[in-house]
């Protein structure tokens, strides 16, 4: 039963790897035509879906003071560095 659900899993893995490759390609040459998306990319682990979507759907960049509210915005927060249960 666990050896059933974990190929059920892989082979869905494997279903969505296809479909956002086959999205990546279709979006290579018109994210290359955008500036923004061009200087999206040129962060590290940003590819041509995920700086169209930044273009697509995030607000102007001026309502955020600094890089901070807009990783806040995205919904990402500081690393935890806790020892002790002491949290800093």
């Amino acid at each position: 039963l666990v050896r059933e659900e974990c190929e059920e899993l892989l082979t869905a893995i494997d279903d969505l790897t296809i479909r956002i490759d086959t999205k990546t390609t279709k979006l290579r040459k018109p994210s290359q035509q955008s500036e923004i998306s061009r200087r999206l990319q040129t962060i590290p682990g940003v590819g041509p879906l995920t700086a169209m979507a930044v273009e697509a759907f995030a607000p102007s960049m001026d309502i955020f003071r600094c890089g901070r509210d807009f990783a806040a915005w995205l919904g990402l927060v500081p690393k935890q560095h806790s020892s002790g249960g002491k949290e800093r």
